[in-house]
């Protein structure tokens, strides 16, 4: 009877750790177009105060939750994304 909690707490550890999550997106080629302003592909990304500069590497788009990213450049430094556009 006793491993009944501990596989009931091991399901709820298991549920909450996928709950909290984040899912990553490749953004190859990601160029710097202006001011907080990059593009890679059809995707544009709107940053706040975001000095990297950038001419073709790749880097990583961290969604953290609704409205919530954060792009995660090579040298692992990071820049908070005020919004993801696509463009058609």
């Amino acid at each position: 009877m006793r491993t009944f909690p501990i596989v009931v707490l091991f399901v709820l550890a298991c549920g909450t750790a996928s709950s909290i999550a984040a899912d990553y997106y490749q953004l190859p080629n990601i160029k710097r177009i202006d001011s907080d302003l990059y593009r890679s592909g059809k995707v544009v990304i709107a940053t706040s105060s975001c000095l990297h500069m950038t001419v073709g590497e790749e880097a990583l788009l961290k969604y953290e939750g609704p409205g919530e990213y954060e792009i995660i450049w090579s040298d692992r430094s990071t820049c908070e994304v005020q919004r993801v556009l696509t463009i058609d």
